[in-house]
């Protein structure tokens, strides 16, 4: 690859799956760092879940590393992990009265749906 662009992944898809589209998704997403290009996955809707410690325990799709370690090795690379500002409070872990702030994981950042288009305006957005 010839320059630098952001490739944002936007993983939507919560456990109901059984964390398929998230191994997907952390996996296309290492695949890009290993290509050289500054990747953020945008947790958003059922997909926030994943921002949290524990989330991905025990999750393994035949053929891929366990979810957990695919999120560790994304952030040990350099990964940049966004969670919706909306659906951190919403979709992720109870009701907009519960404070999932001290169970997320310490590399993620909250962003709102503006940080994504200003990244993918500048690159390309993958959806799982």
């Amino acid at each position: 690859m010839s320059a630098e662009k952001n490739v944002v992944v936007m993983l939507t898809s919560g456990k109901s799956d059984n964390g398929k589209n998230a191994t997907l998704a952390f996996s296309c997403a290492l695949s890009s760092i290993a290509l050289g290009q500054p990747t953020s996955v945008f947790l958003t809707s059922d997909g926030a879940v994943w921002g949290y410690h524990g989330s991905a325990s025990g999750i393994t799709v035949q053929g891929f590393p366990p979810l957990s370690d695919l999120i560790q090795q994304f952030l040990d690379a350099g990964g940049t992990l966004l969670l919706c500002s909306v659906c951190h409070r919403t979709c992720s872990s109870g009701g907009p009265d519960d404070d999932p702030h001290g169970r997320a994981l310490g590399q993620t950042r909250i962003a709102g749906f503006a940080t994504v288009v200003e990244l993918a305006l500048n690159g390309v957005c993958i959806t799982f």
